[in-house]
């Protein structure tokens, strides 16, 4: 069946994942979305069956398990760069955090 008709579940008006993921597979132009500037709400919204989103795994997979989400697209997914953002006077501890991640794998 075709995602076209569906609507999507939007981060905000920046999030490009599902624009992203929809490209992969294929598909270019507009489709018909709900905004939701929460995570814990966008979860909410895939539950109550208002739309299809990209969900992390981590979020998603109780979920799944469960029979409540289904993995529309299974194989597919996208990977997506994570940033590290801190207050630089964030107080100690972030900054031994920070330093401590540094070390580790120096992506950070």
């Amino acid at each position: 069946g075709s995602l076209q008709p569906a609507p999507a579940i939007v981060f905000g008006p920046n999030d490009q994942l599902q624009h992203r993921f929809l490209a992969q597979v294929g598909y270019q132009g507009k489709f018909p979305h709900h905004l939701c500037p929460s995570s814990e709400g966008f979860v909410k919204l895939a539950l109550a069956g208002m739309g299809y989103g990209m969900i992390p795994e981590i979020q998603a997979r109780e979920h799944i398990q469960a029979n409540q989400l289904v993995n529309i697209a299974p194989g597919s997914g996208l990977e997506v760069p994570l940033y590290w953002h801190f207050w630089r006077h964030g107080g100690e501890l972030m900054s031994r955090l920070t330093r401590k991640l540094q070390d580790s794998n120096g992506l950070v």
